[in-house]
């Protein structure tokens, strides 16, 4: 829960072993993240996946009339997870100054 809005954040694990640790860390990075940006509550659905050596993360949102998607890979779950938060955000910040820019 931030600022009084609710992120609901969804785990998906495919591949790999659905540890709490994982769970927490991208829960918890995933609903900051969000948190900043969105003015309602929300719903992450927030996939974690192991193809051969790439470790995966992807996350899909729906926020204030727009959906939003992000896809990050890497040779770590946690620096997937980092570089994804990174993207989405980038994303909604770009999405929130185009709706509160006045022409």
């Amino acid at each position: 829960m931030t600022n009084g809005k609710l992120i609901n954040v969804n785990i998906t694990f495919r591949n790999t072993d659905a540890t709490d640790a994982l769970k927490a860390y991208a829960t918890d990075k995933i609903s900051n993240c969000v948190g900043k940006f969105v003015h309602h509550d929300t719903e992450a659905h927030v996939v974690l996946k192991v193809e051969r050596n790439r470790q995966i993360a992807e996350v899909s949102l729906h926020s204030d009339g727009a959906d939003f998607a992000g896809r990050e890979e890497s040779d770590n779950l946690y620096a997937s997870i980092d570089a994804l938060t990174d993207s989405i955000g980038q994303q909604l910040r770009r999405h929130k100054d185009k709706l509160t820019k006045h022409h």
